[in-house]
């Protein structure tokens, strides 16, 4: 039975009987609307039934508790006595620390202990570990197996797990962080940084979209030994690497490719890549539980039999001057506070348009049917309508999922102890989706009439016509906005002013082009010019 933890948030309980499931009914749904409505994530059992496309609760004298939580508090979780349903409230942790011991639902009305159970059964793996958050307030997390076999030790939400070439999103962030600081170039060559390598006439965003043509691995005996290069033998076995294709032809997965990444870093700063992603992104987020060599109480890595209930330990691959690929030990919370910084979470942290810049496709990995690319340094996946940001990684002994969708924030995370057999990034993917499909309608804030239009936009606003298109600009929210009422699908366009009779989009259709007001000699307005297209206030 769970028990309240901290003080308990307010609670909206309704209970039902077959002769009062329809008033029940909308007391739930009110519920559940100011729930999510508050922004929090409401979460409980799998005790349901589909309904008319809803999750509805059985009739049978179910009770329903939805606890909402403040910011401030920790939420409680309880079994109503004469069979009811296990329901907790969001739970909002500082820095999102997860407690150890609680187990509560998946996320948008279904059970993701029952989904770590099932995957950690089915695929025959030592555990797996499941966490989801929305709008940096953690939904749900479960943990099910064993976090070290031989021992017997139970797997528990804090273990720390390989995670992989996960660690490849943190290398790429910090490169366009520094790209973004004018320290590198992202259209410049490697040899402008990093002379003397076989690789250097590949452009460093390629190599942040493996669309370089660079060879997979770097040419040393790493996975033969399990030990990486240090870095004067990587220097000199990058000066005898070889491309595979020529730079910018197709994506070609390459983990040479972000070993070189690491090294340009160390060029153009100073100091070893690992430093510098410490002192820029971990540092900063709070992620202490994440680090770059085994720490206490890890995970064991282990592969698992084919033939037999058995598991081999794997041993612990150090990957030396190479760790920026692959070498860093993580938590499902700490993964859920980088996801949320992903998703645009901590601007603070990762700027809008380091954001921007991982999730803008670069190469299609699947050039057929466009359903898989790469951006700079995130897969990108498009799910139906929606396209979904986010990576996966697999060392010896572990395997590990992040997926995560911008528009909503919400973001899962799923570890695995074992080299093969648990499906990380569908389970990753598909948890994702179906907390967007729960995600609360964003409602903004309530609108507020602004003071006096500026003098320069008089003759400006309102409807203006362009090859037969119709568009109306406004002033909103202290700014110029258009909106082309022909194509509600664009949205709407928003721009600054650049002097006295000029502004330039700088959001929405156009963006980047230049609007000209053009004015007679007494500055009443005859026409606009947008990317040099005449509109006249009637159509022509």
């Amino acid at each position: 039975m769970m028990t309240s933890l901290a003080r308990s948030s307010p609670v909206i309980a309704a209970r039902s009987t077959e002769a009062s499931v329809s008033s029940s009914w909308s007391v739930f749904t009110e519920a559940l609307f100011q729930a999510v409505a508050a922004g929090n994530c409401v979460i409980a059992s799998s005790r349901t039934r589909q309904m008319g496309g809803s999750k509805r609760p059985d009739s049978d004298n179910a009770v329903v508790r939805i606890d909402v939580a403040s910011t401030a508090s920790t939420a409680s979780a309880d079994r109503e006595p004469g069979g009811g349903w296990w329901v907790v409230g969001a739970v909002t942790f500082a820095n999102m620390t997860i407690d150890d011991g609680r187990r509560s639902a998946r996320s948008g009305l279904l059970d993701l202990d029952a989904e770590a159970r099932h995957e950690q059964r089915e695929s025959r793996v030592p555990s797996v570990v499941l966490g989801t958050a929305r709008a940096g307030t953690v939904c749900s997390v479960s943990a099910v197996g064993k976090a070290d076999v031989q021992s017997g030790a139970p797997v528990e939400t804090s273990v720390p797990y390989r995670i992989g070439s996960i660690t490849k999103t943190f290398t790429a962030a910090v490169v366009l962080d520094l790209a973004e600081q004018g320290l590198l170039a992202l259209d410049a060559p490697v040899d402008r940084y990093l002379p003397g390598t076989a690789v250097g006439e590949v452009l460093v965003r390629s190599l942040l979209a493996h669309s370089g043509g660079v060879a997979r691995e770097v040419p040393v005996d790493m996975w033969a030994s399990m030990r990486g290069p240090d870095r004067e033998q990587l220097r000199s076995a990058l000066a005898g690497a070889e491309l595979v294709d020529r730079p910018g032809a197709r994506w070609h997965y390459s983990n040479m490719g972000y070993a070189v990444l690491g090294q340009v870093v160390e060029e153009v700063t100073g100091t070893d890549c690992a430093t510098v992603i410490d002192a820029r992104l971990l540092g900063p987020l709070g992620l202490s539980a994440t680090s770059w060599r085994r720490p206490p109480g890890a995970a064991v890595g282990y592969r698992v039999d084919p033939y037999a209930d058995v598991v081999h330990r794997e041993p612990d691959m150090d990957q030396s001057a190479v760790g920026v690929v692959g070498q860093l030990w993580s938590t499902v919370g700490d993964l859920l506070v980088w996801g949320d910084a992903l998703a645009g979470g901590r601007p603070d942290v990762v700027s809008p348009d380091v954001v921007e810049a991982m999730h803008t496709v670069q190469v299609m990995v699947d050039r057929s049917g466009w359903t898989s690319g790469w951006g700079l340094g995130l897969i990108l996946d498009r799910r139906g309508e929606r396209v979904t940001a986010g990576h996966t990684g697999a060392m010896p002994g572990f395997l590990s999922a992040l997926s995560l969708d911008r528009g909503t924030r919400s973001v899962a995370v799923v570890l695995s102890n074992a080299t093969r057999g648990a499906s990380v990034g569908r389970l990753a993917a598909e948890i994702v989706d179906d907390l967007i499909g729960t995600a609360p309608v964003a409602v903004g804030e309530p609108w507020t009439p602004v003071g006096e239009v500026p003098a320069e936009l008089d003759g400006v606003l309102g409807r203006w016509w362009s090859e037969a298109d119709e568009t109306v600009f406004t002033w909103r929210a202290g700014g110029l906005h258009a909106r082309l009422v022909t194509g509600p699908a664009a949205g709407e366009t928003r721009f600054e002013r650049v002097d006295a009779h000029a502004y330039r989009a700088v959001s929405g259709r156009l963006t980047g082009e230049r609007l000209v007001v053009r004015r007679d000699r007494v500055g009443v307005v005859t026409g606009l010019e947008w990317a040099t297209y005449p509109f006249t206030r009637t159509p022509r």
